[in-house]
């Protein structure tokens, strides 16, 4: 099963319309929910590892453009939309730790953007940190992963595709185990 959908993952990536895909998925991230991006990205640059810049940029603006939503949002309308939205998610204690760490310290935006579990850019606004801001903190936080994806797979992305071939289920091992990891630490802990 979890080898059809990577083949399909695959053909998926190298279609004329993976960019677009991408593009959703990224401003959606940027905007509201944490939907890794990556889980488009890399099959298309393993697919086509010449292109995995482009998908970064691809990927990048349209986080960023996702961002300044989200910003908006936090900026004027965090009472009326994103704070209802964050205790329907059981989120609203978990924002306002993260908002409060963050609040005064400039330099853990682009980590924020990078690594926070919920929109940044909702935070970036609720304590109006600058829409200039908000916007260089997920330039090189969230463009910055998108780059380091990109250029990985620009280099090995040829020999990643062959390296999954060969080992297949040892590769999806390691991405359960991953991915459950993930899920834990999200909505667990």
């Amino acid at each position: 099963m979890l080898r059809q959908l990577y083949d399909r993952l695959i053909v998926l990536a190298g279609r004329p319309d993976a960019e677009r895909w991408l593009a959703l998925v990224a401003f959606i991230d940027g905007a509201l929910f944490t939907i890794p991006p990556e889980i488009l990205q890399l099959p298309m640059s393993i697919a086509q590892p010449k292109r995995s810049l482009r998908y970064a940029l691809v990927g990048a603006v349209a986080s960023a453009a996702g961002a300044v939503i989200a910003y908006y949002i936090g900026a004027s309308l965090f009472n009326a939309v994103a704070d209802p939205l964050l205790t329907f998610l059981h989120k609203k204690a978990e924002f306002d730790q993260f908002k409060v760490q963050v609040a005064g310290n400039a330099a853990l935006w682009p980590l924020a953007f990078l690594l926070a579990p919920m929109p940044a850019a909702v935070a970036a606004g609720s304590v109006h940190l600058g829409l200039a801001g908000a916007l260089l903190a997920s330039i090189v936080g969230r463009g910055g992963r998108f780059l380091v994806v990109a250029l990985l797979l620009r280099q090995f992305g040829t020999a990643a595709q062959h390296f999954i071939e060969h080992h297949f289920h040892w590769v999806a091992i390691v991405c359960i185990i991953l991915l459950a990891a993930f899920v834990v630490v999200r909505y667990a802990l």
